[in-house]
């Protein structure tokens, strides 16, 4: 146990804000206090998700390593909006958002800031030029799925006149069943590319180079990590969300739910892939940046927002993917910029430098945006 101890992320320390968030619940405090602790506590729990799926992935390989770290990585996320559903629609904006903010927190922040932190040391890095055409090829099909059911109710909105057939009620219900068919459709894409990417066509996304490391975990200490962190996460996310519930209530957090969702539920749910992300670019390991950063953005829009708008429809209230205009405006940014820095299959510090500067004047918008 000695051993392992140093091995073991001073981020993780953060976790002694678990027993505080456990207290602050049982004597009944909430709001600022609660949601600190509790933010704080998730950060020093996905630290220990992230270092776990690292050391899986040095046992199972790039492409399982970064599927696995996208995975866990948004499990946090994934429970984070659970429970806000559960609360009802008046926290369905701080859902969208946080979906929104995932997809530019995992493309822009973390692949930027790893294409800088990993350029500062090595002039060009590479990625697969494959695997790079195909997830921004899937990232214009999600633009164009999302931006849809976002129209309809804008167009309806702006101009109710222009649809002589259609009332409130029956627009309302059209952005419903258009929101369940894109989720449905998104889903069935996650999996055609997770059988492209694992089986049909594996040959083609694995790494020209090959880095040979020794994990310094076993796999069962590993996975019981994993296990325990996991369930930390869930206890953490459940009073994240009811803090931040209070807090909207009482009027004493002034900041937007666009602001909430996009930036901050975002940048803690997927603090864990986003830190092995940069980490390993550092390293020189570019194409397990890539994998981590790009699969967990692919990963939210193809799989998360569908669970989501489908656990929704069985709660009785269907979450329709109506997004705001910034919201669409900064994911085509974000697709854009991608496609134009990623499609030579080498990156630098610079078009780093570029894709943070992107989410910082956006986060600045959600900042301001009333």
């Amino acid at each position: 146990m000695r051993q392992l101890l140093p091995t073991i992320p001073k981020l993780s320390l953060l976790l002694i804000c678990l027993p505080i968030a456990i207290g602050l619940e049982l004597m009944h405090i909430e709001g600022l206090p609660l949601f600190l602790a509790s933010a704080l506590g998730i950060l020093g729990t996905v630290t220990l998700i992230g270092k776990a799926t690292e050391e899986i992935a040095i046992y199972s390989g790039p492409l399982w390593g970064g599927l696995l770290n996208a995975t866990f990585g948004n499990v946090t996320e994934l429970i984070i909006a659970l429970f806000a559903l559960s609360k009802g629609p008046a926290l369905y904006p701080i859902v969208l958002g946080s979906i929104i903010g995932s997809m530019l927190g995992n493309l822009l922040l973390v692949l930027g800031a790893a294409m800088v932190w990993g350029g500062m040391r090595h002039q060009v890095q590479r990625i697969s030029r494959t695997g790079a055409s195909i997830n921004v090829g899937m990232l214009w099909v999600v633009l164009s799925v999302l931006m849809v059911p976002s129209l309809v109710e804008m167009a309806y909105r702006l101009d109710p006149s222009a649809f002589p057939d259609l009332d409130e009620a029956a627009a309302h219900l059209l952005v419903r069943e258009v929101s369940l068919a894109a989720a449905l459709i998104l889903l069935a894409l996650y999996l055609l590319s997770l059988f492209f990417s694992m089986r049909t066509h594996r040959f083609l996304l694995m790494p020209d180079t090959e880095h040979h490391e020794t994990p310094v975990w076993s796999k069962r200490f590993s996975a019981g990590v994993l296990l325990l962190a996991t369930i930390a996460v869930a206890f953490l996310s459940e009073t994240f969300v009811t803090s931040i519930e209070t807090l909207r209530a009482s009027g004493s957090l002034a900041l937007s739910d666009m602001f909430i969702g996009v930036v901050l539920v975002a940048v803690v749910g997927n603090a864990a892939e986003g830190m092995v992300a940069i980490w390993v670019a550092r390293d020189d390991k570019m194409d397990l940046s890539f994998q981590i950063a790009m699969g967990s953005c692919m990963q939210v829009a193809l799989l998360v927002a569908p669970v989501l708008v489908i656990a929704s429809w069985f709660m009785g209230a269907l979450m329709p993917l109506a997004f705001d205009p910034f919201m669409l405006l900064s994911l085509a940014a974000a697709t854009m910029i991608a496609s134009s820095s990623l499609s030579d299959g080498e990156t630098n510090w610079l078009e780093g430098a570029m894709f943070l500067a992107v989410y910082a004047f956006f986060a600045v918008v959600f900042w301001y945006h009333p």
